[in-house]
C-alpha cells in the first residue's frame, strides 16, 4: 500500500516536471509556479554605522509620538518643539517648548518628489526624548558639546541656537556632516 501510494506522488511530480540537459535542471510545466528571483546574494563586509534619526542604542530612552503640524513634513534627528494643540509638533522651535528630537520612520512612505527620510504633515512622528540617537552636525564638534539646534530648522548643532538642556555631542568629529551620536539626558 505505502509503495503504491509512493508512485503515485512520483507520478505526479514527473507530471508537473519534465528534465533537460546533461545536468537534468528541472523546468516547471504550465499551471506550475516557478521560483522567484534572489532578492540579495552579495552582502558587504560590514554594516553601516548607522543613518541620522536611527536610535542608537536601545538602553535607557524613551520616545513618545505626536502628529507633524509642519506643513512642509519633519526630516529625522531634528529638534522639535510643542505644536499649537496637545497632540501636535513643529519643527525647531523654543527652548520651552522642546520635546525632543525625531526618530527616523522607514514604514512611511512619502508623497512623491518627498525627500525619504521626511515624515510628512499630519502622520505620527517619534520622538527621542531620552537616549541616544544619530545624528550629524554641519560643524565640527567635540564629545562632550553642548547640542543645540537652530529654532527654524531644528537643525542640530553645538554653536549658538536653542541649548538643549542635558544633551551633549558624543564623538569628536572634526569634519562637518560627519555621522555622530547625541546623547539626551542620560549618563555619560
Amino acid at each position: 500500500m505505502a509503495d503504491t501510494k509512493e508512485r503515485e506522488e512520483a507520478a505526479k511530480h514527473e507530471a508537473r516536471t519534465e528534465t533537460r540537459g546533461p545536468g537534468k535542471d528541472v523546468v516547471p510545466r504550465e499551471g506550475v509556479v516557478a521560483p522567484q528571483a534572489v532578492v540579495q546574494s552579495t552582502f558587504p563586509e560590514t554594516m553601516r554605522a548607522g543613518i541620522p534619526g536611527m536610535v542608537n542604542r536601545m538602553v535607557d530612552y524613551n520616545a513618545v509620538s505626536r502628529s507633524c503640524d509642519t506643513a512642509t513634513g519633519i526630516p529625522a534627528a531634528r529638534a522639535v518643539s510643542q505644536g499649537s494643540w496637545d497632540g501636535g509638533c513643529v519643527i525647531g522651535g523654543t527652548a520651552n517648548g522642546f520635546l525632543g528630537l525625531s526618530i527616523l520612520d522607514p514604514t512611511i512612505i512619502p508623497p512623491y518628489g518627498a525627500p525619504i527620510d521626511t515624515t510628512p504633515q499630519y502622520a505620527e512622528l517619534g520622538i527621542l526624548t531620552k537616549g541616544e540617537m544619530f545624528a550629524t552636525a554641519p560643524v565640527a564638534v567635540v564629545a562632550g558639546d553642548p547640542v543645540s539646534f537652530i529654532a527654524v530648522d531644528g537643525t542640530l548643532t553645538n554653536t549658538g541656537g536653542v541649548v538643549i538642556p542635558g544633551a551633549r555631542w558624543k564623538y569628536t568629529r572634526a569634519t562637518p556632516g560627519d555621522l555622530n551620536a547625541v546623547q539626551l539626558g542620560i549618563q555619560r
